[in-house]
């Protein structure tokens, strides 16, 4: 297998509101190779849209 071009390991995001900690990603790790095509898939409210934009850094 080549090297990864983007490799995410251990991915954890928690937003804090009102003194409670909401977890909205829990330990993700995944690579991405080069010629590769991905999809980020799950339910409504399972963290895909926020593990894309930490990834992003935004």
């Amino acid at each position: 297998m080549s090297e990864a071009l983007l490799s995410v390991q251990d991915l954890s995001v928690a937003f804090a509101q009102g003194g409670k900690q909401s977890i909205a990603v829990d330990h993700i790790s995944f690579d991405i190779g080069k010629g590769e095509t991905v999809a980020l898939v799950g339910e409504s409210g399972s963290g895909k849209s926020v593990s894309a934009l930490s990834v992003l850094k935004l």
